[in-house]
């Protein structure tokens, strides 16, 4: 059972330990004398409004922490938390930490307040979410021992706030609950100091934080980074990046550090090969301004959004169907098939609409494909020349065409018509409503129209499904109903 301890009167500690599962409230002067003296509580601690609480020394601290005293002491002390559940922290704006040590084997921390660390905050082991609550930390404070295994999860409004000095560097080491992406301000010796703030998007959007999330040729992350007093710096920004958000198609020989102003992304000139071994890191120098950044690469975001495509088998002929949302100086489409899914050659050109911003659909037909099963990919080319494709779909040949089954309901015997493309073995299936296999019939048809005519007099009244599958595997359903 969880005890409640409120210290009422003045107190102060040299050494406290409560060893029980224990809240504590203070409601007047606690005041923990210095670096050598610990106080630990085995739950949570709240600081009434009316009360005073100076840490000079080591507060450990199982769960949450609440301070509601308007402006809390500094003091030289840390706060320790170490539970193994969940824990926040909560806190006047007027109350900086001096140190704050994270140190969970288990479990998450998380901002319930905006908070301001003015020497340490040292990430021993767990994770800090600040959610929608800025993480300051103050002019001379540090951040320590960020890694894989404990870092900021930045993914709400809130953001990591530290000063970068003219010729200094600063590393933000946040991440996504999913993955750790750090990133490294460093300024020139002739810019201006400033307070930069970072937090992150958990994709990379085609309109820097809006738009259609990317799906090929880029680290599935954003980078949101701001500067306090706009003008006066001159950046190098490096991020880092796990295998794991790399998208499809993207190459690290090709890398770019892509920053989103002016309403569209922006890549720099040249290829900068990414470094490092899982994690990977990439670095650009000469920014002066500051907003959304990504890893990409070039052009990966070109001026039209297309969405995916789709399409569909019919007869010796396949259709093809794709849409764009936004169009801007595009030329056309090239419709590109491949039987193997590497080697693509043109098979036809659309039109483009060329400049739109809305909901656009195109189709193709591609013609006298035998009986091969293709591969297509949507080749978009501007009007001048820069080009980017589409995902890759696979449409199949239609295996039995013109297949019917007839009557239906059946009393005794039935018919199955239907069309081979190929010669091929066929098997019937018939399972009942339960979804057991009741019949099962195989024969071997040239190609051409072919009956298959089944006597199901054995079977007792009720609801059925018939499955026709070929030796390439294409099937055709039918659901019948037997009677008496």
């Amino acid at each position: 059972m969880k005890k409640a301890v409120y210290f009422s009167g003045i107190f102060l500690l040299v050494g406290f330990n409560a060893i029980a599962q224990t809240d504590v409230t203070n409601q007047s002067i606690l005041y923990i004398n210095s670096g050598t003296d610990t106080f630990y509580i085995n739950g949570g601690f709240t600081n009434a409004s009316t009360a005073s609480f100076t840490n000079n020394g080591r507060f450990y601290l199982k769960e949450n922490f609440i301070n509601n005293q308007p402006s809390m002491a500094v003091g030289t002390g840390e706060l320790y938390l170490n539970g193994t559940a969940n824990q926040s922290i909560t806190t006047t704006s007027g109350s900086p930490f001096y140190k704050l040590t994270i140190n969970k084997p288990s479990g998450l921390t998380t901002l319930s307040s905006v908070i301001t660390v003015n020497q340490t905050l040292n990430l021993t082991a767990g994770n800090i979410s600040i959610a929608n609550y800025d993480l300051t930390i103050a002019n001379s404070g540090t951040i320590s021992n960020a890694n894989a295994a404990s870092y900021i999860i930045a993914t709400g409004t809130g953001a990591v706030n530290q000063q970068v000095a003219a010729a200094g560097s600063k590393l933000f080491p946040v991440g996504t609950s999913a993955a750790y992406t750090p990133a490294t301000i460093a300024l020139t010796a002739g810019s201006t100091t400033d307070l930069f703030s970072m937090r992150m998007l958990t994709s990379f959007y085609s309109q820097g934080t809006t738009g259609t999330p990317l799906i090929s040729n880029a680290v599935n992350a954003t980078w949101m980074i701001a500067e306090t007093v706009a003008g006066g710096s001159d950046a190098s920004i490096t991020c880092q990046w796990p295998l794991s958000l790399e998208l499809p198609s993207f190459d690290r020989d090709f890398s770019r550090v892509a920053h989103y102003t002016s309403g569209a992304w922006e890549y720099g000139f040249v290829n900068i090969p990414a470094s490092g071994s899982n994690p990977y890191t990439v670095t650009r120098s000469g920014l002066t301004g500051f907003s959304p950044y990504g890893v990409s690469m070039f052009m990966t975001v070109l001026p039209v959004s297309l969405l995916k495509i789709s399409g569909k088998n019919n007869g010796n002929e396949n259709l093809i169907h794709w849409s764009t949302i936004t169009e801007t100086n595009s030329d056309y489409f090239s419709i590109e098939a491949s039987l193997n899914g590497t080697d693509f050659t043109e098979a036809g050109r659309v039109k483009a609409t060329g400049n739109s911003n809305g909901l656009h659909n195109y189709n193709f037909v591609h013609r006298e494909i035998g009986n091969n099963s293709f591969y297509y990919r949507i080749k978009q080319v501007d009007i001048d020349g820069r080009a980017t494709y589409s995902n890759v779909v696979r449409i199949e040949v239609v295996g039995f065409r013109l297949a019917a089954l007839y009557p239906n309901p059946v009393k005794n015997k039935t018919t199955i018509s239907f069309s081979l493309k190929n010669t091929s073995l066929v098997v019937a299936h018939i399972t009942n409503a339960s979804g057991l296999l009741v019949y099962k019939y195989s024969e071997q048809y040239d190609k051409g129209n072919r009956f298959m005519n089944l006597d199901l007099s054995m079977l007792p009244a009720g609801n059925y499904m018939l499955r026709l599958t070929d030796d390439r595997g294409n099937k055709q359903t039918f659901r019948f109903s037997k009677t008496n």
